[in-house]
C-alpha cells in the first residue's frame, strides 16, 4: 500500500531502547518526524478499516460462493518477521478467499486488527501521542496481523470440484488429473486426481487449498462415439486451463481443447489477464465456426446438456471434430485446428476447415441427434434433453466458405480383381460387354451408402441382371427392383461382378449415401 510507513518491528524496538537510556535528550524532533510519518497512515488505516469492516460483515452473515474471492496469501511464513505494514492491507484482503472456511479464532482476529487499527487512527489524530504509544499500538497491530497469517496459513481448505469430460463423454474408469500452476502457468508440482464415475463422463474431485489457484485439467480415457452410436477404440486426451473460484464446475470438452493454446499466448505472450484472455480466446474458436454473439465467456462452464443455446453449440463442435474420424484423427485435427488459432485467432488453414466440411458432407446429423437424445435421457430430464438441436451445425454448412474437397467413399476403375470395369466409377460410361464390377471402397467405419440402378427413365429393370454366385462382397440384392440397400460399413471393401442380361439400352445409377431417402448422386450408363 503506497503511503504506508516502513518501519519494522525490529526498528521501532531498537528506537525504544534508545529514548529509554537517554532520558536528558529532547525528543520533540523525533516523535515530531514520527507524527509526522504516521499521519500518512491515516487514509491508508481508514480504507483498511473500512474494508475489514466489510470483511467482518462478510463472515458473519456468511456471504454466499458468489462473491469474488482473491488469491490467497504467497507470502511466506519465514518472512513474517519483517514484514512491514505496507504489505497490510493487500493480505489481509486476501483472507476473503478463506470466507466460508474462516473458524472462529480468525474472526477472533479479525476484530483485534480492526480494533487495533481504529486505535491507531485515533492516536494518528491526537498530537500530544508519544513515540512510544503510537510504537506500542503498532505493535499489537503486527502480533494480532501476524497471528492471523498463522492461522490462516495452517487452516486446510477442502474444495470439491464437479464436472464433465466430453467429446462424446467419456466413459467410466477414465484418468482427470488437476495440475495446480503458478503465475506463469507452470505446474508447481502441486496435483489432485480421480476418475470418471459413469458412463457421461461426470466426476467429483476433493482438493486442498485451490481456492484463487489456476490448474491445468488433464482427462485420459477412452469415450462415447456420438456420430457411430458407439464407444471409442482408443484412448484421447482433453485439457483445460481454469481458475477455481466461486463456482467449483469445471468441464473439459472441445472448447477448451481448442482455446487452451490461445489463452497461453494471450496470457504469457500479450499480458492479458488470465480472465480476459479465457474469454478472447473461446470468442475467437468460436468465430472460426461462424458462431458470434454466444454469451460464452468461459468454455469449462458450457454443460453438455442445458437449456439454452450452450449445449446445442458443444454437441455441433464435437459433431464436426468427430466426423468419421478414427481417434488419432480426432486427436490431430483437434490439435492442428488449435495450434492454428494460437497467434492471431483466426483459422487460416483451409485444409483443416474443408476436412471439416467433407466428413460433414457425410454425416447423418439428424442420426447423430437421435443418438444424443436417447443416451442422456436416461440422466437428464426429458424435456431439456429434447430442446438439443442441430441448429448450429446446420448453420456452418449454411455460411461456412469452406467446402468439401475430397471424397471419403473410392470408387475404382475396375473392380479388386481387375477384370471388370466398375458402374460406380466417375472414369466408365460406356460399356461393351455384359458383365461389370460393381465396387466402393468404404474405407471409414459407420459410413453408409446404397447403389439403386434403373433404367434411364426412372422405371425398375426388374430381374433383367442378376449377380453370378458367390460374387456378392458386401452387397445384398433386393428383388425384383434390384436395390442395393444401405450398408454400414466395417472398413471392407464393397465389391460385386454382375451381369446385365436383355436389349442394350441406357441405365440410371442412383448414389445414396448418410442414409438420405433421395440420392445424393447419380450416373448414366451405357451398354453398348
Amino acid at each position: 500500500m503506497k503511503g504506508i510507513i516502513k518501519y519494522s518491528i525490529g526498528f521501532i524496538t531498537i528506537t525504544l531502547g534508545i529514548l529509554a537510556c537517554q532520558k536528558q535528550v529532547d525528543y520533540g524532533p523525533e516523535i515530531t518526524q514520527l507524527k509526522s510519518d504516521v499521519v500518512s497512515l491515516k487514509n491508508s488505516i481508514t480504507a483498511i478499516t473500512s474494508q475489514l469492516t466489510n470483511l467482518e460483515s462478510s463472515l458473519k452473515a456468511k456471504i454466499d460462493l458468489t462473491n469474488s474471492k482473491i488469491d490467497i496469501i504467497n507470502t511466506s511464513i519465514s518472512t513474517l518477521n519483517t514484514k512491514t505494514i505496507t504489505g497490510l492491507s493487500a493480505d489481509i484482503l486476501a483472507i476473503n478467499s478463506l470466507l466460508k472456511n474462516t473458524n472462529t479464532e480468525t474472526i477472533r482476529r479479525l476484530d483485534s486488527i480492526k480494533i487495533a487499527i481504529l486505535q491507531i487512527d485515533k492516536l494518528v489524530s491526537n498530537n500530544t501521542t508519544s513515540a512510544s504509544t503510537l510504537s506500542t499500538s503498532y505493535n499489537k497491530l503486527l502480533s494480532n496481523y501476524i497471528t492471523l497469517l498463522k492461522i490462516v496459513q495452517t487452516t486446510t481448505i477442502i474444495t470439491e470440484i464437479n464436472g464433465s469430460v466430453f467429446k462424446g463423454s467419456f466413459l467410466r474408469g477414465s484418468l482427470l488429473n488437476f495440475y495446480e500452476l503458478d503465475s506463469n502457468l507452470y505446474q508447481t508440482g502441486r496435483s489432485f486426481n480421480s476418475t470418471i464415475k459413469d458412463d457421461y463422463g461426470n466426476f467429483t474431485l476433493k482438493a486442498q487449498n485451490l481456492a484463487g489457484k489456476l490448474v491445468r485439467v488433464v482427462g485420459d480415457g477412452f469415450y462415447w462415439n456420438e456420430v457411430l452410436n458407439e464407444n471409442s477404440s482408443s484412448r484421447i486426451t482433453l485439457t483445460a486451463l481454469c481458475k477455481i473460484d466461486s463456482n467449483e464446475t469445471v468441464n473439459v470438452n472441445v472448447l477448451t481443447q481448442l482455446e487452451r493454446p490461445r489463452v497461453e499466448y494471450l496470457y504469457n505472450t500479450k499480458g492479458l489477464s488470465f480472465d480476459s484472455a479465457k474469454s478472447q480466446a473461446v470468442k475467437e474458436v468460436l468465430k472460426a465456426f461462424g458462431f458470434e454473439n454466444t454469451g460464452i465467456k468461459r468454455a469449462e462452464k458450457v454443460e453438455v446438456v442445458g437449456v439454452g443455446d450452450e449445449s446445442k453449440i458443444l454437441l455441433a463442435i464435437s459433431t464436426l471434430m468427430q466426423g468419421y474420424r478414427t481417434e488419432s484423427e480426432v486427436s490431430q485435427i483437434l490439435s492442428d485446428f488449435a495450434e492454428d488459432l494460437e497467434k492471431d485467432g483466426i483459422l487460416t488453414d483451409a485444409t483443416i476447415g474443408n476436412d471439416l466440411e467433407t466428413h460433414l458432407y457425410y454425416t447423418d446429423t439428424s442420426a447423430v441427434l437421435n443418438n444424443f437424445k436417447v443416451k442422456y435421457r436416461k440422466l437428464y430430464n426429458t424435456d431439456i434433453v429434447n430442446s438439443i438441436d442441430m441448429r448450429f451445425v446446420k448453420h456452418f454448412q449454411n455460411n461456412t466458405t469452406f467446402s468439401k474437397d475430397k471424397d471419403l467413399f473410392e470408387f475404382p476403375e475396375y473392380e479388386k480383381n481387375g477384370t471388370y470395369k466398375n458402374i460406380l466409377s466417375p472414369l466408365n460410361s460406356i460399356f461393351t460387354t455384359n458383365s461389370y464390377g460393381v465396387t466402393a471402397n468404404v474405407t471409414r467405419r459407420g459410413m453408409q451408402i446404397k447403389i439403386e440402378i434403373l433404367k434411364e427413365d426412372g422405371s425398375s429393370v426388374g430381374c433383367t441382371f442378376g449377380f453370378p454366385q458367390g460374387m456378392e462382397v458386401g452387397w445384398t440384392l433386393a428383388r425384383p427392383n434390384c436395390i442395393m440397400p444401405t450398408y454400414t460399413s466395417n472398413g471392407q471393401t464393397l465389391q460385386d461382378a454382375w451381369t446385365m442380361f436383355g436389349s442394350k439400352q441406357r441405365y440410371r445409377v442412383n448414389i445414396y449415401e448418410k442414409g438420405l431417402t433421395t440420392p445424393t448422386r447419380f450416373k448414366i450408363i451405357t451398354y453398348e
